[in-house]
């Protein structure tokens, strides 16, 4: 997994560009006041960008490259919308400004500028010490691999069917529709509060064999063969059938960037070539979606680049500064301070209400949609400054930022420097690490951390399941005296315990 790459010279120059862009945006937010909006926007992705002008290698499916993500498409979009108005003022001051002027956004800017700058600090000053290597002396068999991926596709195809039966199926009408039965916030009410989350998270075992299978398949043989193609597709269509239906639209997103993850890290001479071939299969499950979504909805005078901006920006998801700045000015005299509650709640969140039906309700986003946006069902998810905040003041948010930024290069780094055959590894860091930062930092902090959690548990029995002890080939003094870095040798004669 040690895949750094030299930063190329058009990426510096990109960065000083959007360097350039956010001292024009602070300097006409002095004489314009609504210019605050992409000046606060521009300069938290320049925060973010900034560690990149002084690195000379950059490993490009690092967690930070998801932060930057959340960031650009929750963040810096979404503001410079709010400055230019677009697509049209109503449409702004209803979804994101609510009526008040820039100067209501002043004092929530410092803090949520201040967060991001203590996140990345945490992250590329705290968080830079190398960990201690952690050896894992395994290897894949084959009769486990088999039995263990056929039985996680049966169980995920299961689950997926009955959430299907249990949701109104395709005899409703409504295939890729935004699906929930969550009539009112009253957890009480079973048959109002039903999500099936167990489904949909057992229903996850076909990314997770889809993933386990193409990692194996790209160590273990130099060019695939159609058979191993089609097996490669099956799974990928397995997993992809639950987002489908319901239109969640982020998991396949995330799928396609992981299968990009693993190619980046075990076949890198054809990443181009696999980039063109799985980005085209997101964008057609992405258009389908939202044409099955929009039908009849679409408005004409939008074109397709439009239409996407709108997609992206117009939510309230990501660490959006409007959706910050509003929760922050709500507290306390709306919102109370909940001294870790909204965190702490979620160490029940993998509990199956079946289970404890009386569960508390473990997302803050309905608390907030109701006190803020005066939505009585759909959520606002606070986002990691915002419940910092709320929680803990503005020492929350210095040194939970801090914190979590240390944290997550610290797991970055146990990973990076784990010694073990990287089909093992790879999957494992893709399925539950890359999504931790844009999960924390658009979501909540407990979201973020213990629904990855369980992701981890998840993928790392399937993968134990999968694998056997590592058995040591006996070796002649001749095979003992070359060099590490000359044993390497091919994909095929690659010994399975190395530094990845």
């Amino acid at each position: 997994m040690n895949s750094d790459l030299p930063i190329h010279s058009l990426l510096k120059i990109a960065i000083l560009a959007e360097v350039v862009a956010t001292a024009f945006a602070i300097v006409a937010a002095c004489a314009y006041p609504h210019w605050l909006y992409a000046a606060v926007g521009l300069t938290t992705l320049m925060i973010t960008l900034m560690p990149l002008l002084i690195l000379k290698t950059y490993d490009y499916f690092s967690p930070w490259s998801f932060v930057l993500l959340a960031v650009v498409t929750g963040c810096t979009l979404q503001s410079i919308c709010m400055t230019l108005n677009w697509p049209d003022e109503q449409a702004i001051d209803g979804f994101f400004l609510l009526s008040q002027e820039p100067e209501y956004f002043f004092y929530p800017a410092s803090i949520f500028l201040l967060g991001f700058a203590c996140f990345t600090v945490g992250y590329f000053y705290f968080g830079k010490a190398e960990r201690k290597p952690i050896t894992v002396k395994r290897d894949f068999n084959r009769n486990n691999l088999i039995l263990v991926l056929t039985l996680g596709f049966v169980f995920s195809s299961v689950a997926s069917i009955a959430y299907i039966r249990f949701t109104g199926g395709a005899e409703s009408g409504q295939i890729s529709q935004k699906r929930t039965l969550i009539k009112t916030t009253d957890v009480g009410s079973d048959d109002d509060f039903a999500q099936y989350g167990t489904l949909k998270q057992i229903s996850k075992l076909t990314g997770i064999t889809f993933l386990v299978l193409y990692s194996f398949f790209l160590s273990r043989h130099e060019n695939l063969n159609s058979t191993q193609f089609a097996m490669i597709g099956i799974f990928f269509l397995g997993a992809c059938l639950i987002p489908f239906y319901s239109s969640m639209r982020a998991p396949i997103i995330w799928l396609v960037l992981a299968a990009l993850g693993v190619t980046y890290y075990l076949d890198r001479k054809r990443f181009m070539s696999r980039l063109f071939v799985l980005t085209t299969v997101g964008l057609v499950f992405f258009v389908a979606m939202s044409m099955l979504r929009n039908a009849g909805n679409e408005n004409k005078d939008e074109n397709a680049l439009q239409r996407t901006v709108r997609k992206l920006a117009f939510n309230r998801n990501g660490p959006g500064f409007a959706k910050t700045a509003h929760i922050i000015n709500h507290i306390p005299d709306t919102l109370d301070y909940q001294y870790g509650q909204t965190i702490a709640v979620w160490l029940i969140a993998p509990v199956p209400r079946e289970l404890f039906p009386g569960k508390p309700m473990v997302h803050a986003g309905p608390i907030i949609g109701r006190a803020i946006y005066n939505t009585h069902v759909s959520g606002v998810p606070p986002g990691l400054i915002a419940e910092l905040y709320w929680n803990f003041h503005i020492p929350g948010v210095i040194f939970g930022m801090l914190f979590i930024g240390w944290l997550l290069r610290a797991i970055y780094s146990w990973f990076r420097n784990c010694i073990v055959d990287p089909a093992i590894i790879i999957p494992i860091y893709l399925f539950s690490v890359i999504p931790v930062g844009y999960s924390v930092i658009g979501h909540s902090l407990g979201f973020g951390s213990i629904m990855r959690f369980v992701d981890f548990l998840m993928i790392s029995i399937v993968v134990y399941l999968c694998t056997g002890p590592l058995v040591q080939q006996p070796q002649t003094p001749q095979q003992t005296a070359v060099p590490t870095s000359a044993a390497m040798g091919t994909r095929r004669e690659r010994a399975p315990a190395q530094n990845v």
